[in-house]
């Protein structure tokens, strides 16, 4: 992997940013299988750093 470019604020949001979701997929699953929430549950865990790279070079302008 190449950090080259990324000073150190940038690649603590980024974690912070992965870390968010980590922790809400992780309440998710646990809120599914305790039967708080219906249907179909399918986490991100493990994918969290597309997230967390594409959303931080969102603008206001864009639609997603």
């Amino acid at each position: 992997m190449n950090l080259d470019g990324l000073e150190t604020p940038t690649l603590l949001d980024l974690y912070r940013r992965m870390q968010t979701i980590r922790l809400c997929e992780e309440r998710l699953a646990k809120s599914h299988r305790q039967g708080l929430v219906h249907g179909a549950c399918h986490t991100y865990v493990g994918q969290e750093a597309i997230a967390s790279g594409v959303c931080a070079h969102l603008s206001r302008s864009d639609v997603v």
